[in-house]
């Protein structure tokens, strides 16, 4: 069975992808299974090799992997269900920017140990509802195991499927083929110097002897992008890699995006490095791509240097504390053909100077394609997006149609650790006969409200200049009608 998420457009959703991200936090749900500062710098050694390393999401769930190589080594899969945000489709939106606090809803569901002695598990990758996971220890080897997710609160390891290999392995992506068989690719920057020679960076490919992840598989080529100078674009730290399928009428077409932060160990305050994402359009072996399954040769292939083609890149703003590309990064496309980025900080850490005062929280960001519709027709598609300053630039606080419930009073709504009152300019798409209100009062009153009329396309508009003074206490989607005619309305 074909399950495969399709985008119509990859490049156009990759390259609109917003660069300021919207923040996502749990603190709910550690004290019971966390009885000391693991995960945090906090623990040993400054939580040296003790980190967060690989996320995905499923419906109104994150999972994020993690490493801890310390007294009880394990590797770890962490569930974090967001109770307050939908299953799916859409991206979420920042939780914490109605009362500046996580939802007790928001919380660590299950502190799963995936291995007691491969303590490191890198990125991992979604097969349905099974976790396909990367392991590793201090040696030259390692292991692709597959954990069942069936039921999210208790995940369970599928014993006897392992795929050993005598090499590392940090990263998984998986998709499925159109014949139904699966895709899985392995990638590895990190292998030990052999006679004085550093091991090549190389993405070894295996095909699933059925569409099963438990069927099987069988390593089928290797990609070795080139290190010579100019190196291949391919050729980076990766630490986080994902399919991206496109179909245009009866083409298809196989994307991948990998994610890295620049710096060359680890970000630190002082030394942030850049979060990126690099496109590449991926050109398989055309019996891959046939719709009867494929028979892996005897022996792995090596791909040519065109297998990968590097089309685009994204550099994102700097995240402090709340996330960085080389902890943890994924793709996802939901059901709408939307796709989204997810990323985490390398360790829990305080939400300063909100409630909560010091605990320890996960923290997350969600970046989202704003091209990802020509024109929306559902009030669960529309968004908005207002900033402080004219030109869409400083602080910004985004109102997502389906998810977000009308802010009464936005002396309470933070964005960055601040009350949010005042605009200068708005972003926003909104469907015919619906519109965005901004209020002078709170509870959604006051004379001279700022209408934002929907048409269905995207449009930007400056504040400044128009009789709307820019600070404003309540804001709501409502109907277009009922929104022209309140008192003073100026309609843009």
């Amino acid at each position: 069975m074909d399950n495969r998420r399709f985008l119509t457009n990859v490049a156009r959703q990759f390259a609109s992808l917003n660069t300021r991200g919207e923040r996502i936090a749990v603190r709910k749900g550690f004290t019971q299974e966390f009885g000391d500062q693991r995960y945090s710098v906090l623990h040993q050694m400054q939580g040296r090799d003790n980190h967060f390393q690989g996320i995905q999401r499923i419906g109104n769930h994150l999972l994020v992997t993690g490493s801890f190589p310390h007294s009880k080594k394990r590797a770890d899969l962490l569930v974090f269900r967001l109770g307050s945000r939908g299953d799916d489709p859409g991206p979420w939106g920042s939780n914490i920017v109605r009362d500046n606090d996580p939802a007790p809803t928001d919380r660590l569901i299950s502190y799963f140990e995936i291995d007691p002695e491969l303590w490191h598990a890198g990125a991992l990758t979604l097969s349905g509802n099974t976790a396909v996971v990367p392991l590793e220890d201090s040696g030259a080897n390692s292991a692709i195991t597959f954990v069942d997710l069936s039921n999210l609160e208790k995940p369970a390891r599928i014993t006897g499927n392992d795929i050993l290999r005598d090499r590392k392995a940090g990263v998984c992506a998986v998709t499925p083929l159109p014949s139904g068989q699966l895709l899985l690719a392995v990638w590895t920057d990190s292998d030990k110097v052999t006679d004085g020679t550093v091991a090549p960076f190389h993405l070894d490919l295996y095909l699933s002897a059925m569409p099963g992840v438990c069927e099987g598989f069988r390593l089928a080529a290797h990609f070795f992008p080139g290190a010579a100078n100019p190196p291949h674009a391919f050729h980076r730290k990766f630490q986080g890699l994902d399919f991206i399928w496109e179909r245009g009428g009866a083409a298809e077409k196989l994307f991948l995006i990998g994610f890295e932060n620049t710096e060359a160990v680890q970000p630190l305050p002082f030394k942030p490095g850049e979060n990126r994402a690099y496109l590449f359009e991926i050109a398989l072996p055309h019996e891959w791509l046939d719709i009867s399954p494929c028979s892996p040769a005897d022996s792995a292939i090596e791909l040519p240097q065109t297998f990968a083609r590097f089309l685009d890149a994204r550099t994102f703003e700097a995240g402090g504390d709340w996330y960085n590309m080389d902890a943890a990064a994924c793709a996802y496309v939901d059901s709408n053909q939307h796709l989204i980025i997810y990323s985490v900080h390398h360790f829990l850490s305080p939400m300063r100077g909100e409630s909560g005062g010091e605990v320890n929280a996960l923290k997350a960001i969600e970046f989202r394609a704003a091209d990802f519709v020509d024109v929306v027709e559902r009030i669960e598609d529309a968004w908005v997006e207002l900033y402080e300053q004219p030109g869409l630039q400083g602080r910004r606080l985004t109102v997502l149609g389906p998810l977000d419930m009308p802010v009464s009073n936005t002396q309470k709504t933070k964005v960055d650790g601040k009350r949010f009152e005042r605009v200068g300019s708005v972003r926003f798409q909104i469907p015919d006969t619906r519109a965005f209100v901004l209020y002078l009062d709170r509870e959604w009153k006051g004379v001279g409200a700022l209408v934002l009329s929907g048409t269905g396309v995207k449009r930007s508009v400056d504040i400044p200049g128009t009789a709307f003074s820019g600070r404003f206490r309540s804001c709501r989607f409502q109907s277009l009608s009922s929104a022209a005619s309140l008192p003073g309305a100026i309609i843009v």
